[in-house]
């Protein structure tokens, strides 16, 4: 527990004890530094994309999006790739040739 929290303060950041519980649940389960690394590495990124009133600070919240982005297999980025599209329910394109560009049809003016 102590190391891990260091490992976090060596990398600038702050855990909180309720993330660092879910933390020891989730690395119980996997092996430890190289996952732990890529979680840091994750946490980071996001700080620094996003920014936030929290600062450097790791919450719950951000601990189980990066848990769960990290544990996606080929099967979620499969499903999440596929989509059925319904062929009533998608808009009407119509092509104008001297304009050069598409307008969507309305309901009313559809044959």
């Amino acid at each position: 527990r102590k190391r891990i929290a260091r490992t976090f303060k060596s990398r600038g950041l702050t855990i909180q004890s309720t993330a660092l519980d879910a933390l020891l649940n989730v690395l119980s389960r996997e092996t430890h530094d190289e996952t732990l690394f890529a979680i840091i590495d994750e946490i980071k990124d996001r700080l620094i994309t996003g920014g936030g009133p929290g600062g450097n600070v790791v919450t719950t919240s951000l601990l189980e999006e990066v848990v769960a982005e990290l544990s996606r297999d080929a099967k979620d980025v499969t499903d999440e790739a596929v989509q059925l599209l319904d062929a009533f329910q998608t808009p009407r394109l119509e092509f104008d040739a001297t304009r050069k560009q598409f307008s969507l049809l309305d309901n009313a003016s559809e044959k």
